[in-house]
């Protein structure tokens, strides 16, 4: 063969190959991802795990993947770049003949929030990146990013003196569901605590022996408000400032639910997740725990309302027997008057101090 004819082959080859890949490169190329687990905690590190196939005899000289991923979510491989903003991702394959791909990325959790990064862009390419298929994919990359749980050294004095407050009203009355054994009737014991079965057995009257506790009822309520004169949007430093505040609720929450007490959340803030709501009732139970973190993880800090507002409507709804926590930047005569009608109602009101508080 001549080679002009060898010539005029390879065109016919190359342009051949261009329309098909134009055509059909990304044909029975199926793409997912995933993360290797779907909450975490800030500075915690996750795996995004990438799988690539090729179900067909054909190879694919080249695959990009391509999305849009937040700069608060670090790769272990690329910290040179800017996290400031979001950024592209980029990931190249190359596909052998019915082959498949699993890559992973470690990536470092910088900062509380909700990430989706489910929807990629996947470009297939001939052998000169003349032509290329492409198509948009929705996978399954939803991540909760929870606030970090602070050490009891970095909680405000007094989130530090609420807990032993709690600790030692938890000790002043007997809790009729906490029996902790079977002992002898003593002059003055209720016939309400007689054990009978006990006593049937022995021959002599017993009676149940109760643990001393009560079930205080927390309500955390995160102000989103920098300052009561706040005008407009807040400067990103008293931003920065407010995260505490994030931090403070998901540590009292948590040591809510540890030690046996009904928790609930409550903020002027809005939600970027309308599936999560932002007004949650005490409970106590995992499950309540991660409810609360995941508000908290959603949480825009931008106020919806007035602080003194939202304290309004839980007056009308005539609230009690609580502990509400107030976490807040600031405090004011406006709010001390909420607090004065919430403690008529029978709850309880300490103003938790963001950082070193503010007036």
């Amino acid at each position: 063969m001549t080679p002009i004819w060898m010539m005029v082959v390879v065109a016919i080859l190359a342009v051949l190959q261009t329309i098909y890949y134009n055509r059909f490169g990304l044909r029975k190329v199926s793409y997912t991802r995933h993360f290797s687990r779907e909450r975490v905690f800030e500075g915690e590190q996750v795996e995004l795990v990438e799988v690539l196939s090729n179900d067909k005899i054909v190879p694919v000289p080249w695959v990009r993947v391509e999305s849009r991923i937040s700069g608060d979510l670090r790769f272990r491989r690329q910290e040179n770049m800017g996290l400031s903003m979001d950024r592209f991702h980029k990931s190249l394959f190359f596909m052998g003949s019915y082959s498949r791909i699993t890559r992973r990325h470690e990536i470092t959790c910088l900062r509380r929030g909700w990430y989706d990064c489910s929807l990629v862009s996947i470009v297939a390419g001939d052998l000169f990146g003349v032509a290329h298929d492409r198509a948009d994919v929705l996978g399954d990359a939803k991540l909760f990013v929870y606030p970090a749980i602070l050490k009891p050294e970095d909680l405000p004095d007094t989130a530090l003196k609420w807990q032993g407050d709690v600790t030692v009203k938890r000790w002043i009355l007997p809790d009729p569901l906490l029996v902790t054994g079977i002992r002898d009737y003593r002059s003055g014991d209720p016939l309400k605590d007689v054990h009978w079965g006990a006593t049937a057995r022995t021959g002599s009257l017993q009676v149940k022996q109760r643990d001393y506790t009560v079930s205080p009822r927390a309500l955390l309520v995160l102000n989103c408000q920098i300052s009561e004169r706040l005008m407009g949007a807040m400067e990103p430093a008293d931003v920065d400032f407010l995260e505490g505040g994030v931090r403070i609720c998901a540590t009292l929450a948590a040591w809510c639910v540890r030690n046996g007490i009904d928790v609930g959340f409550l903020t002027n803030g809005e939600s970027r997740l309308e599936s999560v709501d932002l007004r949650i009732p005490p409970r106590c139970s995992e499950a309540q725990l991660d409810r609360v973190l995941e508000a908290l993880a959603v949480l825009k800090i931008k106020m919806s309302l007035d602080l003194h507002v939202l304290l309004d409507r839980e007056l009308e709804a005539q609230i009690t027997g609580l502990d509400i926590l107030i976490v807040s930047a600031y405090w004011s005569a406006v709010l001390e008057e909420r607090a004065r009608k919430l403690r008529q109602l029978g709850n309880s009101v300490t103003w938790v101090k963001i950082g070193g508080g503010r007036t």
